[in-house]
């Protein structure tokens, strides 16, 4: 009799199976987390924690590839596709189910790339090699623990970072200064295209009203989406310099742009500002705009990177406002 046909689609759905299984473990694993830290009074802080942005991926990562191949038998490209594919699950699932703003999601994805593949690759190296299961498989369990214990015992820097923008004017100090002051009605169509602002989507300045004029004064700085603060004034020199010290008198910046980043918060504080402007030899006029701020994280290098660029765009899109205006009154005089 001739042999029957064997059905060789039972192994094949098996490691779907088991690849399936190894993701759903992890996002269920990820939403506890994300439940539990937003449920403690530190939340903020562990959002921004080595442990989060580091070793959690990793582990995540590791989690999926040691469920979903079991052999160790699976190419190079399984272990590549394990890391976006989790993230892109974490993005579209945090941004339609749990309402994370974009800053968050945009902050978070390279980081958990790069340690994902870190961790899924090391579950590679060790399947291959095979000489320490036991210890891999206690590392799968209490390493993530193990990591936020130490991570805690570790006192966090405060470091204070200066970020500073300048633009030509084409106009004389006189000119410029009642536009570094106040600025009321900006149009859309006003100030440059940044990436944060144009493709992010983070708001843009709409207008800033001076309570008085001096030091004492309150500059109240609205933006779109509904966002004020504050700009209270500690130097007054006409021509030459106006500074600010901020103040965040109400959630709104934060409730826009991340629920878990607010400008005076645990692991960031946005301190102070000024502008200067300077006198060029050929009649035009050097604006510089500064930002003061305070990082409080283990992972300051990375944040100041994104401070660099999200707070870089803003005031590059400020200045260009400013600029704008004061060349065309120069322009008409």
């Amino acid at each position: 009799m001739p042999a029957e046909p064997q059905d060789d689609r039972a192994p094949v759905s098996l490691l779907k199976g088991r690849i399936i299984a190894g993701f759903s473990l992890a996002l269920v694993i990820a939403l506890s987390a994300y439940l539990l830290m937003s449920a403690s009074r530190a939340g903020n802080q562990a959002f921004a924690s080595l442990w989060f942005l580091a070793v959690f991926p990793a582990y995540l990562c590791a989690l999926i590839c040691y469920v979903g191949d079991p052999a160790g038998t699976r190419s190079r490209n399984f272990y590549v596709s394990v890391p976006p594919i989790l993230v892109g699950l974490v993005i579209f699932g945090s941004a339609a189910f749990l309402g994370e703003g974009i800053i968050c999601l945009v902050m978070l994805s390279p980081i958990w790339l790069i340690f994902g593949l870190i961790g899924a690759f090391s579950v590679r190296r060790m399947r291959r090699r095979r000489d320490d299961a036991a210890s891999f498989h206690a590392s799968l369990l209490f390493l993530p623990l193990l990591a936020g214990s130490v991570e805690s015992q570790i006192p966090v820097p405060h470091d204070t970072v200066t970020l500073t923008r300048s633009v030509i004017v084409n106009a004389s100090p006189a000119e410029i200064w009642p536009y570094a002051v106040s600025n009321t009605h900006i149009g859309k169509d006003e100030g440059r295209w940044t990436f944060s602002q144009s493709v992010l989507g983070l708001p843009r300045p709409r207008a800033t009203v001076l309570d008085r004029p001096g030091v004492g004064g309150v500059r109240t700085a609205y933006w779109s989406e509904g966002i004020d603060f504050q700009e209270r004034v500690t130097a007054w020199q006409p021509g030459r310099r106006l500074a600010w010290r901020f103040a965040f008198t109400n959630s709104s910046l934060q409730h826009h742009t991340d629920e878990h980043i607010a400008p005076d918060g645990p692991f960031l504080k946005i301190d102070t500002g000024d502008y200067r402007l300077t006198p060029l030899p050929d009649g035009t006029t050097r604006l510089t705009l500064t930002t003061n701020y305070v990082a409080i994280t283990h992972v300051n290098l990375y944040a100041h990177w994104w401070g660099e660029l999200l707070l870089g765009d803003i005031q590059d899109n400020v200045l260009a406002v400013v600029k704008q205006r004061a060349e065309v009154r120069h322009e008409a005089r």
